[in-house]
C-alpha cells in the first residue's frame, strides 16, 4: 500500500535523552509578511522569528503556536500567523517554539526520492517547501528533501513504524535538526 501524500511539517515526537518536549518563548515582528504554521522550520534573523529555507541558515528549531494581541485588542492565541497580520500598536509576537536539539521530529519524505533504509538512514537532508501551510489547520506544509544531499539541516534517524508507512515515496521519517543553533554545530 503507498504512503499517503499528507504533510505535516515537524512534528515532536519524543525527546531523545528522556526529558520532556517543550518549547520556548521568542519573538516574530509585528506585521512580519510571511505567513508561518505549527511544524515549521524557523531560523533566527535579526532577533526574531523567521521561517526556514531549504539551504538557509543554522535552524533555531519548529514552531508550536502563537500569542498576541489582534489589533482591537483582543488576546489570540493560535497555530498559525497569516502574513501581515496587524498587531495592537504593531507589537510583537510571542512564539512558541521547540528548540531543544533533542526532541526529534515526525516528517514527511518528498515524493520525488523514495526512502530507503539503506541510502537515506544516517543521511542529512534539506526541507522541502513545494506545499503551502493550512490556513484552516494551521499546519505546516513542510517535508524533508531526501534528493538534497547538501549540508543538511536534518539527520535520518529511521523509518517510523506505524500502520501505513512503508519505504518508499511520502515515508514518515524521524529526524532531529542537525543544524541547530542551539547545538553548537
Amino acid at each position: 500500500m503507498a504512503n499517503s501524500d499528507t504533510p505535516m511539517g515537524f512534528v515532536p515526537y519524543r525527546h531523545r535523552g528522556g526529558g520532556v518536549v517543550r518549547a520556548s518563548s521568542y519573538k516574530l515582528d509585528g506585521g512580519y509578511a510571511t505567513s508561518l504554521f505549527r511544524g515549521d522550520a524557523v531560523i533566527l534573523s535579526s532577533g526574531f522569528i523567521a521561517v526556514g529555507a531549504q539551504d538557509s541558515a543554522t535552524l533555531l528549531g519548529i514552531v508550536k503556536g502563537f500569542k498576541y494581541r489582534a489589533s482591537d485588542g483582543s488576546a489570540v492565541i493560535t497555530d498559525r500567523w497569516v502574513a501581515s497580520t496587524a498587531t495592537l500598536g504593531d507589537e510583537d509576537v510571542d512564539v512558541e517554539i521547540f528548540d531543544d536539539p533533542m526532541i526529534s521530529y515526525k516528517c514527511q519524505s518528498d515524493t520525488g526520492t523514495a526512502y530507503v533504509d539503506a541510502t537515506h538512514k544516517g543521511g542529512v537532508f534539506d526541507i522541502e517547501l513545494d506545499h503551502a501551510g493550512s490556513l484552516v489547520t494551521g499546519q505546516s506544509g513542510m517535508e524533508i528533501d531526501l534528493s538534497d544531499t547538501g549540508t543538511g539541516q536534518f539527520l535520518v534517524i529511521g523509518l517510523i513504524d506505524e500502520p501505513g508507512n512503508a519505504a518508499g515515496v511520502n515515508a514518515k521519517l524521524e529526524v532531529v535538526i542537525k543544524e541547530s543553533l542551539l547545538k553548537g554545530n
